[in-house]
């Protein structure tokens, strides 16, 4: 079933519809960005994608009440709501061949999430939580990234450990294979965190500095937000491999809710995959080293 409707307005037609196929919304409607923003604010970004060569938004099913409020509200219309069969989202565990993960960014409803490329698309989406809890990564919005996360380790990393996360780094960013703008930058900072950790009274006194600024934090209650660092959103310390995940599909796009384990991508020979996305290119760089 399907809500289609014309409407003249000042002069000129304007088409909005509502339909329910194969599984999800498609609504078609007049450009209007307060409804595409509101539209953003109301439906998270697992749940919505634009289709640019239909030019229509396909919409998760358990949204189709928040559309038809954005239509009246936005332009005035007034459409049904199409008959939806009853859907549950059933989580799985599947392995993903991520072949590029990007930066993650606000949607516009709040969420922080990153996108995967996978057979030569965005196919899956990384909430910003679970690259961090996986790179022990948790550090609050207004602290720069402490050296166990730029590394991808917990604090409580062994020696082995630390070694491990830094040969497997080192080898992504280096600027002979890595394509990325800031390839140099984040390879020094890599090499920077693995100087200081390795050295276990350099990695006493920078634990015992952490456990201070805690402290203090603690006692003076500080809870700044640090706009400018949330603005540039984080980035995953690896860039591709074989992840098992749990999570479920939305869209054609699959949700990550955890990652249950990561593997490099390894060739036959022994060379392990790395990517990256030059500026200016459709799609990343792959190369093995």
């Amino acid at each position: 079933m399907s809500a289609y409707m014309y409407t003249f307005r000042q002069g000129r037609m304007s088409a909005t519809s509502l339909e329910y196929d194969n599984g999800v919304l498609v609504y078609r409607t007049p450009y209007m960005p307060a409804l595409v923003a509101e539209l953003k604010l109301q439906v998270p970004a697992s749940d919505r994608r634009w289709d640019a060569e239909r030019k229509v938004w396909l919409v998760a099913p358990q949204h189709a009440a928040t559309l038809v409020r954005l239509t009246e509200q936005h332009l005035g219309e007034t459409i049904a709501a199409p008959a939806v069969p009853h859907q549950v989202a059933t989580t799985e565990t599947r392995i993903l061949d991520v072949r590029y993960i990007g930066s993650t960014k606000d949607r516009g409803d709040g969420e922080r999430s990153a996108f995967g490329w996978i057979g030569g698309s965005w196919a899956a989406i990384f909430p910003e939580r679970a690259l961090r809890e996986w790179f022990s990564a948790d550090t609050r919005p207004d602290e720069s990234p402490t050296l166990y996360a730029v590394l991808g380790i917990p604090a409580t990393a062994s020696t082995d450990e630390l070694k491990g996360a830094y040969r497997r780094l080192a080898r992504t960013w280096h600027p002979d294979v890595c394509r990325e703008p800031d390839a140099k930058e984040q390879f020094q900072r890599i090499q920077h965190a693995y100087e200081i950790l390795r050295a276990p009274g350099l990695r006493a006194r920078y634990d015992a500095g952490r456990a201070l600024e805690a402290s203090v934090r603690d006692r003076e209650g500080a809870d700044r937000a640090a706009v400018d660092l949330m603005a540039a959103g984080y980035r995953s310390p690896l860039r591709c491999g074989l992840i098992m995940t749990e999570g479920h599909e939305v869209l054609g796009r699959f949700v990550v809710q955890q990652i249950i384990m990561w593997q490099d991508i390894v060739r036959g020979d022994g060379k392990v995959l790395v990517t990256s996305w030059p500026m200016g290119a459709e799609q990343p760089e792959e190369v093995y080293s």
